[in-house]
């Protein structure tokens, strides 16, 4: 049995003045585990906001726990939903979103993962994290083309190479990481998911105390306080939580 012991969760937009593209699915009880994510509408489109509330309506009415070999299905399932959006409205043929989806259960973390929002452990007094970013920067890194220290200062990090999106083919990532290979604390694992609007302002120093990055509450707090201070440069979405394994 897993529980969890507490969780924070926030989605804001860029600026008051304008929609948020993100969405959030906060962690909901499915069978003996938990769900949760975040899905990333694609600006440069209409119906970013469109695409990315219909991938969590999608997540929010299952009621089967995701696994490895079911997450293709789950993607396809939930891009047909976004296609279905142009079927009322036209210019909504492009609409698109980025989607990193989590279900943890006493089996382990199963992770889905489209896009570039990105899935982070706390492992010792570090965040390490788990997705692979679909951007071309990453493609340029994977293919041996440039380092990541070359490319850190460099233009167009955020462009994505994959989305949900009836325009753009499906590639995804999934990955299952067993109980056994988890790094718990005293029987806890700390998750956070967060959108590259949060991630790129949580890299440019990735770093806490150990006491707020063993508190998803104190995590959301200061990480919502630092993007703030350093001012937004996108919409920025975090789910964290801790979760007890008995």
């Amino acid at each position: 049995m897993i529980s969890i012991l507490s969780s924070a969760v926030f989605s804001m937009p860029k600026s008051l003045e304008r929609e948020n593209q993100d969405s959030v699915l906060h962690p909901k009880q499915v069978n003996d585990g938990y769900l949760m994510a975040i899905a990333d509408g694609v600006g440069g489109y209409k119906g970013g906001h469109e695409a990315s509330s219909a991938a969590i309506m999608s997540l929010s009415k299952l009621t089967e726990e995701i696994k490895v070999d079911n997450i293709g299905k789950l993607f396809t399932s939930i891009r047909r939903d976004i296609t279905a959006l142009s079927s009322n409205d036209e210019t909504l043929l492009s609409a698109a979103t980025t989607l990193t989806v989590c279900h943890v259960n006493s089996s382990g973390l199963t992770i889905g993962h489209s896009g570039d929002c990105r899935v982070y452990i706390k492992q010792s007094n570090k965040l390490k994290q788990i997705t692979k970013d679909h951007t071309q920067h990453q493609m340029l890194i994977d293919d041996g083309v440039f380092t990541a220290r070359q490319l850190k200062n460099a233009k167009g990090k955020n462009i994505i190479t994959t989305a949900l999106s009836a325009n753009i083919v499906l590639d995804f990532q999934a990955l299952f990481i067993p109980t056994s290979e988890l790094p718990l604390e005293n029987g806890m694992l700390s998750l956070f998911i967060m959108s590259d609007g949060s991630h790129n302002i949580w890299e440019t120093r990735p770093r806490f105390s150990d006491n707020t990055l063993s508190n998803a509450c104190r995590f959301a707090t200061s990480l919502k306080k630092r993007i703030e201070l350093k001012g937004p440069i996108d919409d920025y979405s975090l789910i964290a939580v801790n979760i007890k394994f008995d």
